[in-house]
């Protein structure tokens, strides 16, 4: 027979699915987490790369996804790309790709003087939410240079702490590429991190190509113990960072996370906890579990740095860990301390299908508001009265609960958060895909023949839009590596993740459940204070500029030319001279070919040009973000495959690297009065290499290539000199097809690393493609990713390539 309080219990669950706010307080926390959602919204930008280890002078395939906007889908049309050089935050390329219906599909080459090392694709679109970039998508890469790098250099601790001088003492060891010793080497370096500098200084290295570096250890602390050196010798340049040692301090962190939120006195709380050094990396390790002086547990993280215990504190005691077997087994971390009066929730599984379960218990009588949201929208809430010291086993019916991460929220009676948990709803109903090659091991040049079927809820056919690449495996860096699903359910939420040796993180239910326990109010924010009831400010990077005469506005509207390849645009100033170009007067498609902006009248050159570039904007943003490695240490390329080798199937020749200047919009090269140049392959006025910055002016009497095989003598510039008519901006990059190579060619090697890539493939039922293999042998992976009519979809398979 059921007891009156399970009859109760049973009462109040049934509320949980249709119940409406009953007071003006629980309406108020409601509408706090609608605004708060309102305010916190951002685009969900994923870009789907097709490898992310890369060699200079690689070709770099790439789509886009909008998966979530902010404003309507047609206020987006220009997809921002910019690569970072990680070492010292220069931006090495930026390109502009048109959105349309959001999807952006693009393709660009990297330079040829790229050096090793790591780097990060940046993704934004151009709308800015109150004047700040949104929507923002990384990408790690991984450069592989088939360039040898003239300067190679190393930091280590000479001595971290001189008891006399109070300083440590790093070490600077700088070799060239056939390991001598580089001296005199021109050395800048500077201790601190942002704006909070320590330290700096000018040396050179001595004959054994080596700098002492003193610091002081005593003021070194985790905010500022960044040391930056760059070297220069000649036109080489090379930077390194390196994290200085802090005296006194844990060489691990191990952060704890009680479910729910609180220790809470007296009640038995199970506890997620996290082991990192102090890099970020995942420590698998004992650690011993201390009540004041007594062992009472002992603890082991997994190979993520992940782990969990239970405990019950007790009144005024203390509770800490030691790190087992280390350096370090002094040290104590200790737990938060625990509340006198609170709840405890516990779940036994964080991954949901169509309801979720917990226990829930108090240790003092009290009412309580349970929500169930996702921080923008509440879907379910009731009132529930907890008794102490008796657990309560609570469902959810999660019928009207959207898929992926939501939360269960307990407030107490004066609407202040008690308790959290963060739960992944229908998780059964993750899109799926099959994906069959009609066998696993194929020879060079041989066609590979693959099946797709996308399905979704109860394995229903779903529409599918994807983008399908084929490279290889060795191309593919796991601690890189990034797909749709995890990005769009995990990352995008709880951001950074800890690493999965296996990759995908969205099928180990194991590894979920782990990072949902240790990420428990990781985005609890919106109790803390009323959110603002404003709407945000919304534009959008666009050209604009002005038109001055003599230092002074305009007082009448000017006329405006662009020409885009084949296209032919007008546009007008206002009155005082200000103008922004339409997005659709930029779309090119070689990005070889600049667009040209002019002015419609005769005396142009009786007025100043001035144009706002959105990549300086951009560029000064982005390099002023944070950013942290994926803390994984880089996947090195395995010897047991081919050699990496250019995109021709040639090795390249050694050559010095040059650090070279930022690239901007505009024409750097040198021309003449009349506007002549020639490129760096010696052609007049080269239409490949409009706005090249190695571009030189021509001398009289000199021959040159005309471009077109012959030849041709330069007679000199003969017209008055007058300041051009002419602008040069970068075009919006239309999409481009992959090259097919011609596997009946058997004098062209076919060494491209991507054998296969397929920017816009319509997936409807089962469907067939075809593609060939290269020259290149080894295990190739195909990787598909993309969105449905039901959500996303990602899917992967590996296959065998052989020498025939």
């Amino acid at each position: 027979m059921l007891s009156k309080f399970q009859i109760l219990l049973a009462c109040i669950i049934l509320l949980f699915v249709n119940t409406k706010a009953q007071d003006v307080k629980l309406d108020s926390v409601v509408s706090n987490i609608n605004r708060y959602g309102i305010k916190t919204a951002q685009s969900n930008l994923f870009v789907h790369f097709d490898k992310n280890i890369y060699t200079n002078n690689d070709q770099v395939w790439f789509s886009g996804y909008l998966l979530k906007t902010i404003t309507s889908l047609d206020q987006y049309h220009t997809l921002y790309l910019s690569l970072i050089n990680n070492s010292d935050s220069s931006v090495v390329i930026q390109e502009k790709f048109l959105i349309e219906k959001g999807f952006a599909f693009g393709a660009l080459t990297l330079p040829d003087s790229l050096p090793s090392g790591s780097y990060r694709f940046v993704a934004n679109t151009n709308i800015k939410k109150d004047n700040q970039p949104e929507g923002e998508f990384v990408q790690s890469i991984i450069i592989k240079s088939t360039t040898v790098n003239p300067l190679t250099a190393n930091v280590s601790i000479f001595k971290a702490y001189d008891e006399q001088s109070k300083n440590g003492t790093a070490l600077l060891k700088i070799l060239s590429s056939d390991n001598r010793f580089v001296e005199n080497a021109e050395i800048k370096y500077q201790i601190g991190k942002d704006k909070q500098t320590l330290l700096t200084g000018t040396a050179k290295s001595n004959v054994i190509g080596e700098l002492m570096i003193n610091f002081p250890a005593d003021k070194i602390t985790g905010d500022n113990n960044q040391l930056n050196v760059s070297i220069k010798k000649g036109k080489d340049i090379r930077y390194i960072k390196f994290n200085l040692p802090v005296r006194s301090r844990s060489n691990y962190q191990i952060q704890f996370y009680p479910e729910g939120g609180y220790l809470v006195d007296c009640l038995t709380s199970k506890v997620g906890f996290e082991i990192k050094d102090l890099e970020g990396t995942a420590i698998k390790a004992t650690a011993i579990l201390y009540e004041n002086d007594r062992i009472i547990d002992t603890l082991q993280s997994n190979s993520t740095g992940l782990g969990s215990f239970s405990i019950c504190p007790k009144p005024s005691k203390k509770y800490y860990v030691k790190l087992f077997g280390s350096e370090q087994e002094g040290i104590s971390y200790h737990l938060p301390a625990a509340l006198k009066y609170g709840a405890v929730l516990t779940a036994g599984t964080a991954i949901a299908e169509n309801d979720f379960r917990l226990q829930l218990v108090a240790n003092n009588n009290q009412k309580v508001h349970v929500l169930v949201h996702n921080f923008a929208d509440v879907f379910l809430h009731a009132d529930l009265i907890l008794a102490a010291n008796k657990t309560q086993n609570i469902r959810f019916k999660l019928d009207s609960v959207p898929i992926g991460l939501n939360t269960v929220t307990i407030l107490d009676s004066n609407d202040c958060p008690m308790a959290e948990r963060i739960f992944f709803a229908h998780y059964d109903q993750l899109n799926q895909i099959e994906l069959s090659t009609d066998k696993n091991e194929y020879s060079t040049r041989d066609q590979v023949n693959l099946k797709l079927n996308v399905t979704g809820k109860n394995k229903a056919a779903l529409t599918a839009l994807v983008s399908i690449s084929c490279t290889q495996a060795n191309r593919i860096s796991v601690g890189n590596n990034q797909n749709i699903i995890d990005y769009f359910y995990l990352q995008q939420h709880l951001k950074p993740l800890p690493s999965r040796s296996m990759g995908l993180k969205y099928v180990d239910q194991d590894y979920l459940n782990d990072i949902l326990l240790v990420k428990t109010w990781s985005r609890y924010k919106w109790p803390e204070a009323e959110v603002e009831n404003k709407e945000a400010v919304l534009s959008s990077f666009e050209y604009h500029g002005e038109i001055t005469r003599r230092k002074k506005a305009v007082v009448s509207s000017i006329g405006l030319t662009t020409i885009a390849g084949e296209s032919l645009n007008f546009l007008n100033t206002d009155s005082t001279g200000r103008f922004n170009i339409p997005y659709d007067h930029l779309l090119i498609k070689d990005p070889k070919i600049p667009v040209w902006l002019g002015l419609v009248t005769d005396k142009y050159d009786q007025y100043e040009l001035k144009i706002d570039n959105p990549h300086d904007e951009l560029a000064k943003y982005i390099v002023k973000q944070k950013f942290e490695l994926p803390n994984t240490k880089a996947d090195v390329l395995n010897s047991g495959y081919q050699s990496i080798t250019s995109t021709a199937g040639i090795k390249l020749k050694e050559v010095v690297i040059t650090k070279k200047n930022q690239n901007t919009d505009y024409a750097k090269g040198t021309y003449n009065k009349c506007g002549d140049y020639v490129c760096r392959y010696n052609i007049l006025n080269c239409q490949n290499h409009v706005a090249d910055a190695d571009n030189s002016s021509p001398v009289t009497g000199e021959i040159y290539s005309d471009g077109k095989g012959g030849k041709i003598t330069y007679k000199g510039c003969l017209v008055g000199e007058r300041k051009p008519n002419i602008t040069i901006l970068k075009g919006i990059n239309l999409a481009k097809e992959f090259y097919v190579s011609d596997i009946t060619n058997k004098n062209e090697p076919i060494n491209f690393s991507t054998v296969y890539w397929n920017y816009q493939m319509m997936v409807n039922g089962e469907t067939a493609i075809s593609f060939n293999t290269g020259d290149l042998t080894g295990d190739f992976k195909i990787v598909l990713q993309g969105v449905t009519n039901g959500g996303v979809v990602y899917g992967e398979k590996e296959i065998i390539v052989k020498s025939k």
